[in-house]
């Protein structure tokens, strides 16, 4: 005998646009994907930068496209991309 679904599956199952989006949200790949050009990017820019992994410094992206070696704190707590 099958077991009775749950509320969460019941709700998923009766809305396919929520379904979607819980799917899409929580897929392969994420909501933190890059492509390998952008992580190619960033690792060289901390590499010239000379920042370890596991450094609490950030490689700051400026305005002119260049980086900076900067706190993680002040680098993040900006807002970078939400503020654009």
């Amino acid at each position: 005998m099958a077991q009775k679904l749950g509320k969460t599956a019941r709700h998923y199952k009766s809305n396919p646009k929520s379904r979607a989006k819980h799917n899409a949200d929580n897929g392969t790949g994420g909501k933190y994907k890059h492509s390998n050009d952008y992580k190619r990017e960033h690792a060289s820019a901390r590499a010239s930068l000379k920042i370890r992994k596991g450094s609490t410094t950030d490689a700051s992206k400026q305005p002119d496209g260049s980086y900076k070696r900067e706190s993680r704190k002040a680098n993040r707590g900006r807002g970078g991309a939400q503020r654009r």
